[in-house]
Formats: C-alpha cells, structure tokens, sequence
C-alpha cells in the first residue's frame, strides 16, 4: 500500500514540475514579444522618447528571457531527480490499480 503512494506521490510530482515547464515555456514567449514590440518602436516610431520606451521593452524581454532560462535549468535538474526516484520504485508505476 504505501508503495502506491509513494508512485502516486511521484506522479504528482511530475504533473507539477510539468507546468512549472509551461510556465517557464510562457516566460520566453512573453520576453521575446517584449523584445519585438521594442524593436518595431525603435525602427518604425522617431523619437528619443520612443527610442527610451522601446529600448525598455527590449530590456524587460531580455531579462524575463534570462529567467526563462534559469527556470529551465532548475526545472532539468528537478526531473533528473525525480527519474532517479522512479528508477528505484521499477516498473510498478504502470501497474497501478
């Protein structure tokens, strides 16, 4: 019995860790449109105050790139961790009942 819970547990676990993956996968969509709405108000608008407005668009898109990016390595090094526990329960995991 508490082996079930244990994979139960473990199942969880990976549902969750997958939406931090979605949410991670949100964070580089939003950085990169941040950085392209910058770039069109830098090439297509004149003027310093659009050039600064822009130039902070493509400032906010590239840090929420970067903690895409730190999201994603947390995020491998959390799976490879939770294999590891799934390796030492076997096979069982497609056995529940």
């Amino acid at each position: 019995m508490e082996r079930v819970e244990n994979i139960k547990l473990l199942l969880a676990e990976e549902q969750t860790l997958l939406s931090r993956e979605r949410t991670m996968h949100s964070y580089m969509q939003t950085g990169l449109a941040f950085t392209s709405v910058g770039l069109l108000i830098i090439k297509f608008v004149l003027g310093i105050f659009y050039f600064c407005t822009g130039a902070l668009f493509i400032i906010v898109g590239t840090l929420l790139i970067i903690e895409a990016g730190k999201r994603y390595m947390r995020f491998r090094k959390a799976i490879a961790r939770l294999r590891e526990k799934e390796a030492k329960l076997g096979y069982d995991i497609g056995m529940i009942r």
